[in-house]
């Protein structure tokens, strides 16, 4: 069975602080592109939220597995609400993916830089794209996944991807009896 921490506590409390941060920037019919997007629950719950609001959600992400479970999951969901298919699952790599990104109605989210082997997928985005990236301060992990470039503190994150536009900067503490780790936010637009 393929691992469902995508449903855990942390990644859905992560995603609804998206959720409530992001919706006060975007326009009705924006096309979002959701890059690494897993099993795609953030653009399950985008759809929940504002239903018909967006004019198609993009999720793409490398795992085809991922892929497979993430079209369940959208497509149990937008059949009840949409006429054609509002949520797109796309298996491919976000750095080598040709997208065509319209800085006036695209916004693109990654909530999973540090899985990526660099920021190539920024590097390419047109100037004024609307942008919504999380990342943690999580320098290990378990169960597989590999911090490609771990971020021990929300400057270094900030860092990694410049803004000519912030519009919101945030951490979000997920904490638990015996553990826990920062959740960091920037929405803002590429220089």
């Amino acid at each position: 069975m393929d691992n469902l921490n995508s449903f855990s506590h942390g990644q859905i409390v992560s995603k609804l602080w998206l959720c409530e941060e992001l919706e006060k920037f975007c326009k009705p019919k924006d096309d979002l592109y959701i890059l690494g997007g897993w099993h795609n629950v953030l653009g399950f719950m985008l759809a929940v939220r504002k239903p018909n609001y967006y004019k198609k959600i993009h999720n793409i992400d490398i795992d085809i597995n991922a892929i497979l479970v993430a079209d369940k999951v959208s497509n149990a969901w937008t059949n009840q609400l949409y006429v054609d298919n509002h949520v797109i699952n796309t298996c491919a790599d976000c750095n080598s993916y040709n997208f065509v990104i319209n800085p006036e109605s695209d916004v693109v989210i990654n909530c999973s830089v540090e899985h990526f082997e660099n920021n190539n997928w920024y590097n390419k985005l047109p100037s004024g794209t609307l942008v919504c990236i999380q990342s943690s301060d999580i320098l290990e992990s378990g169960g597989g996944w590999i911090q490609k470039q771990p971020n021990k503190d929300l400057d270094t994150f900030l860092s990694r991807f410049p803004c000519k536009e912030t519009l919101y900067v945030g951490t979000k503490r997920i904490q638990y009896p015996h553990q826990g780790y920062n959740r960091f936010m920037l929405i803002g637009r590429t220089i």
